[in-house]
């Protein structure tokens, strides 16, 4: 289980300094240390600084104070999760369709042991009250929906922090094969999602209107795939060509040009 170091814990927009102490300790108590705040509210960095003496956040963060001692704090999604080889988004919300498979927390769980030990993954959880965003579940290979009663869909965000933890830490203990090609990271994914957003609009594929639609299409096909840092820049390579012959005509290769 060595590479448990290789998970990441983004909290984007966290609300509630005693949910970060909370949260911290769930991630002490099943092996993992990276924590990143994403835009926080004002009140939880404010919190933070109390410390040693005021900080909620410390005070429920029981034997987790190293990690909140350790905590980056990032203004955007993107910013967190650019070096990662997988992106876990949660959500309780339905929609038409999502950038990855939608799977239970086990499901999730075994999938990240295959790609955790190559390098980093994240999990991402949303505002404790209203969550992710349509963009920053976008950004997301992989989206868990923990089962709830209708009643009360909805965990508190520690509480959310902790299965998702306890569900990778049980499946390591039982791993299986790790994935054989090394994966892109997060990163490169999006600079060919950004060239391939450029290009259906530049060959009129879709417009400004239908766009954000056209792309998660495309990136949900694509995270199927699984692509390896050699097949991005091959995908980006062929975008480019495309749009230049688009644009004269005419291939840059050819020898009668």
């Amino acid at each position: 289980m060595n590479w448990l170091h290789n998970l990441r814990v983004a909290l984007v927009g966290s609300q509630e300094p005693m949910n970060v102490g909370a949260a911290a300790r769930a991630m002490q108590n099943f092996g993992i240390s990276d924590l990143w705040l994403v835009a926080p509210e004002p009140r939880v960095q404010t919190d933070l600084a109390l410390h040693p003496g005021g900080s909620m956040a410390y005070r429920l963060a029981v034997h987790a104070e190293e990690i909140l001692d350790n905590l980056k704090v990032v203004q955007s999604l993107p910013q967190a999760v650019a070096d990662a080889r997988l992106v876990v988004g949660t959500t309780v919300r339905e929609r038409e369709i999502y950038t990855g498979p939608v799977v239970d927390p086990k499901t999730m769980a075994h999938r990240v042991t295959e790609v955790a030990p190559q390098g980093k993954v994240v999990l991402v959880f949303g505002r404790e009250t209203s969550g992710l965003t349509t963009d920053e579940i976008d950004l997301s290979q992989l989206i868990v929906r923990i089962p709830t009663a209708p009643k009360q869909p909805s965990l508190n965000l520690a509480q959310a922090v902790l299965l998702l933890c306890y569900e990778v830490f049980c499946a390591a203990q039982n791993p299986p094969p790790p994935s054989p090609d090394p994966l892109a990271s997060q990163e490169a994914l999006q600079q060919l999602f950004d060239d391939l957003r450029e290009y259906i609009l530049r060959i009129g594929f879709t417009d400004e209107k239908r766009l954000p639609y056209a792309v998660r299409r495309f990136r949900r096909l694509l995270h199927k795939a699984r692509l390896t840092p050699g097949e991005v820049q091959f995908l980006r390579g062929f975008l480019h060509q495309s749009r230049w012959y688009a644009q004269h005509g005419q291939s840059k290769t050819n020898p009668e040009s």
